[in-house]
């Protein structure tokens, strides 16, 4: 079998270490994995594009060699493009999305939220199917061995990601100040970077927080599961948004790990976690309930235990492989009622 990957977002290095570089290639591991096998069965020829603002490479190749053709989408670009930066030659950029959208034989949507947007912009429902982020099973699972520049005997609160304005790393900070006052040995293992690094380097040193806040820094995918594997808890506590459209990486890392989720109760994060017992879902943005809710696990060494056995368990549904294997047989399934 032969599957075209394209991606023609340059702002992501197909070998880079960032979540949508990592997606891309967990998605190329997991195709590889199943090549083999499939192709002794019946030899099957697609591309798969992550859909990006500018492209339609994908869906022109497909048409015109007569194959299927596998869109990614992880984001409604264009309304990013608007809001956060500037958008040049909307029209344009428009039609090649209505061209994608309308050509695609698979939209494969990371979350419920942007399977409704494709649905808002006319994709044919048919072609559409919620395909969430996954992990990659064999790097991160309970058994790896903790790591991590934390005091040792500390309640370690962690956190990994960007640090950006909607991955609520200021609402995380001032929630372990609250929590600092009644668990002293609560500490927060941070392992990201980003735009808010200055922003959270001047909050731990105006709250008096050198000695419980450690930030790593930008680190290597394949050094996360040692930090990972330290934190007592982690954390994804996102600030409130009108449309929260992710599938956060983190947290299907956070679970593969076995470790206590707790998250902010939207998007997909609440899909994926509700009714979990691996999770704690509380408001968004709300920093005193996630204090609240910390207080009460660092107290509570049983209850982590339990919400740690959940999270393994749920966390070895989602492997990438999973998904690539969505994906063939949704593609599968079109050639044959076609």
């Amino acid at each position: 079998m032969r599957i075209a990957y394209v991606s023609a977002d340059r702002g992501i290095p197909i070998y880079g270490a960032k979540g949508a570089s990592i997606h891309i290639q967990a998605m190329i591991r997991a195709f590889e994995g199943h090549l083999v096998a499939l192709h002794a069965k019946a030899p099957f020829d697609m591309i798969y594009e992550r859909y990006s603002l500018w492209s339609a490479a994908g869906v022109r190749a497909a048409r015109r060699l007569g194959i299927p053709i596998a869109i990614e989408v992880n984001a409604p670009l264009i309304d990013e493009q608007r809001a956060f930066r500037e958008l040049a030659c909307e029209v344009e950029a428009l039609k090649i999305e209505t061209e994608v959208l309308q050509g695609a034989t698979l939209l494969a949507a990371v979350s419920d939220q942007v399977g409704a947007w494709l649905k808002r912009r006319g994709a044919p429902p048919d072609a559409i199917k919620v395909i969430g982020n996954a992990v990659d099973t064999a790097m991160f699972h309970p058994d790896i061995v903790a790591s991590a520049p934390v005091p040792e005997g500390a309640f370690c609160v962690g956190f990994t990601g960007s640090l950006k304005n909607w991955h609520g790393v200021d609402t995380l900070l001032r929630a372990c100040r609250t929590l600092r006052r009644d668990v002293p040995e609560a500490h927060l293992l941070i392992a990201g970077d980003g735009p808010k690094k200055g922003w959270v380097e001047g909050f731990v040193a105006g709250a008096d927080l050198q000695g419980a806040v450690t930030l790593t820094g930008w680190v290597d995918h394949h050094a996360l599961p040692p930090l990972i594997a330290r934190m007592d808890v982690a954390t994804a506590p996102y600030p409130a948004t009108e449309d929260h459209y992710f599938s956060p990486l983190k947290l299907y890392e956070y679970l593969a790990m076995g470790r206590p989720v707790v998250a902010s109760d939207i998007g997909q994060t609440s899909g994926l976690l509700t009714g979990s017992d691996a999770a704690c879902l509380l408001p968004p943005g709300d920093a005193d309930a996630l204090a609240d809710c910390l207080r009460q696990l660092a107290r509570d060494p049983a209850r982590r235990a339990r919400m740690a056995a959940a999270s393994a368990a749920e966390g070895g549904r989602h492997d990438w492989k999973d998904n690539a294997r969505a994906v063939l047989r949704h593609i599968a399934n079109q050639r044959a009622a076609a």
